[in-house]
């Protein structure tokens, strides 16, 4: 999400929200999509299976504003049912834990999404399935400490460069 929302400023990315879960998950999914560039979200089922909808989207606001953080928009969304009388689907325990595998963002989710893409011409290539360009002192784009491209800091002819080396480096 970072490395494609600093790719190109012009570029609006964003999240859906996805499948059922706890009200942490998506919360925390929010939270963490905006802390790495997203700046837009799509939570129509989250939303619509929500116990009280503008509550929820209130706390989904507060959070992207800053002002809750996923552990307190939980609490206070719980608080909000509470004070309207509304049954909560889940305890406030049970609710405050993170259940959805995808919300492992450092490769330790217990599964995997894997998908296949058909006809796919970048498939094949490397034993180690990386396709970026390899480092090395005549790139002439800015990176990060870590080594990967800092598209923030390029110039659009730097990011032609790029994906030029990209480009040749796949197809050769």
């Amino acid at each position: 999400m970072e490395e494609l929302a600093q790719y190109d400023p012009n570029l609006v990315v964003g999240i859906l929200g996805g499948g059922a879960g706890t009200t942490y998950d998506a919360f925390k999914l929010i939270h963490d999509a905006q802390k790495y560039g997203a700046r837009v979200a799509l939570f129509g089922r989250k939303i619509n299976n929500a116990e009280h909808q503008m509550a929820f989207i209130e706390m989904l606001r507060l959070i992207t504003d800053g002002r809750l953080s996923p552990e307190e928009a939980v609490r206070a969304y719980h608080g909000v049912l509470q004070g309207k009388g509304i049954p909560p689907q889940r305890s406030l325990d049970q609710d405050l834990k993170a259940t959805d595998q995808a919300m492992s963002y450092d490769g330790s989710a217990a599964r995997r999404a894997v998908v296949e893409v058909r006809n796919n011409p970048l498939a094949g290539g490397s034993a180690s399935g990386n396709r970026e360009p390899q480092a090395g002192a005549d790139d002439g784009w800015p990176q990060l400490p870590n080594g990967k491209p800092d598209f923030g800091q390029m110039t659009s002819g730097q990011r032609r460069a790029y994906d030029a080396a990209r480009l040749k480096r796949i197809y050769g």
